[in-house]
């Protein structure tokens, strides 16, 4: 019998301050698991919770990595080929960038695995698995095998289920690095095999705590509306990715509380219309955010609402003009990112092409969205760096969590209240690994 260990890269020796309070279900490897034929032994790590014995076994190694975890995952990919041992590397990173993995990895697998794997496994079993494998067309979700939640460990499901109902995203925003993986086809999975993952997940696990891993849960209202009402019966708590265009639709709103939405994660992005406009996400009006808050809150939801700051019309005004905005519209979990210049964007062959990415870009290690890897426009790379982790320190603040918990709804108020305080450790230790004191106090952007 074969034996293949699947590995989801993590590279422990980062801080990352945007970590949840528990481990994520990695739903990317057992799915993949589950396209291996069943005469395969299978292991799957995940190194967000467990170590690789480096003198594991296995007749094939598969290693999925993030752009930030991809230098540890060549290492990783290095050792088993030098026992040896074949290597398939696939996910975000090697999909960007196949040629720089293939230095490290006998095949690399861009994009989705399902329209690839039987011609990989034929490979494989002739001796020729090598090069690149790419899908000629997406894959049909309605023919996926059920993902291997049994090989998942029990910590994985303690807390959190995962499941996907759809893949890609019709918007096409400059940059996002999603999309080069999904692609710009939104496609959807009969709800009746969601339910059944859904179903399958439970069995071993009392938890009803599910998240969605889809980019946009609802971005296909009829399809949306018939999925909400199969988790109805389910009685379950949810939260997913969405867009503010989901707020349109009072039915599907109506649904999505009913079928026990707790939470969603927006990216509002920027307080700028201008800036909006120019990374093609000129749906999100900025004159209407306050409204889309308000229908969010008014439904019971939480908005886990996400600003990156960098953009080119971006003045020092705006860090600010940013917080006063959360902290006055009550958005219960604000999640401030940097503009990052992802592999295969538009925006890195923009910047790229303007000449203003900086020396560090090189550097996958730095790509966690808290690293000022290009030149702004209206301010330097140290301010924009500075005024940054202010917005962060300034939200974390426990006064300020819970001034904004007074202007947010009371539905689900524990839960956001212990959302931020999961989060804060991680995002002060953060800023002073990032701001020592050598550098002095950080100031306030309004006496700059």
């Amino acid at each position: 019998m074969p034996k293949v260990l699947l590995i989801n890269a993590i590279d422990k020796s980062l801080l990352l301050a945007e970590q949840p309070p528990f481990p994520f279900p990695v739903l990317g490897i057992i799915t993949v698991a589950a396209l291996f034929p069943p005469d395969w032994e299978m292991e799957v790590i995940d190194e967000a919770i467990e170590d690789i014995h480096p003198d594991a076994e296995a007749d094939l190694v598969g290693i999925s990595a993030l752009t930030l975890d991809a230098f540890h995952a060549y290492e990783l990919a290095d050792h088993f080929r030098s026992l040896k041992i074949p290597v398939l590397m696939g996910g975000m990173h090697p999909t960007a960038l196949p040629e720089e993995a293939l230095q490290h990895a006998d095949a690399v697998v861009i994009g989705e695995a399902e329209g690839v794997f039987d011609r990989l496994m034929s490979d494989f079993k002739e001796g020729r698995m090598r090069g690149v494998y790419k899908s000629e067309k997406l894959p049909d979700l309605s023919q996926l095998p059920r993902p291997r939640y049994d090989l998942l460990r029990p910590k994985h499901r303690s807390i959190l289920h995962s499941v996907q109902a759809t893949r890609g995203c019709p918007h096409d925003c400059e940059f996002c690095s999603v999309t080069p993986f999904f692609g710009h086809q939104y496609r959807l999975r009969p709800v009746r095999e969601v339910i059944a993952d859904l179903q399958t997940s439970f069995e071993k696990v009392r938890s009803r705590t599910v998240f969605f891993v889809d980019d946009n849960i609802g971005g296909k209202a009829d399809y949306a509306k018939e999925l909400f009402r199969g988790l109805i019966p389910l009685k379950i708590k949810w939260g997913s990715f969405a867009s503010v265009a989901i707020t349109k639709d009072p039915e599907l709103m109506k649904l999505a509380s009913e079928s026990g939405c707790i939470e969603l994660f927006i990216g509002f992005e920027s307080l700028s219309q201008s800036n909006l406009d120019a990374s093609r996400k000129s749906w999100v009006r900025v004159d209407k955010m306050r409204e889309y808050i308000k229908i969010f809150h008014d439904h019971g939801i939480i908005v886990e609402g996400a600003f990156i700051f960098g953009h080119d019309d971006d003045r020092k005004d705006i860090f600010r003009k940013t917080v006063d905005f959360i902290q006055e519209t009550g958005i219960q979990v604000p999640v401030f990112g940097l503009l990052t210049p992802y592999p295969a964007t538009r925006l890195r062959a923009r910047l790229e092409k303007e000449g203003r990415l900086l020396p560090e870009a090189s550097n996958w290690r730095l790509y966690d969205g808290s690293h000022v890897l290009f030149k702004p426009l209206h301010m330097t790379p140290d301010e924009l760096e500075e005024g940054f982790l202010w917005a962060k320190k300034y939200c974390a603040a426990p006064r300020m969590i819970f001034k904004r918990m007074f202007h947010a709804p009371r539905a689900h108020w524990l839960t956001a209240l212990g959302l931020n305080f999961s989060m804060r450790s991680g995002r002060i230790r953060q800023i002073k690994e990032r701001w020592p004191r050598s550098r002095g106090r950080l100031t306030r952007p309004g006496t700059w």
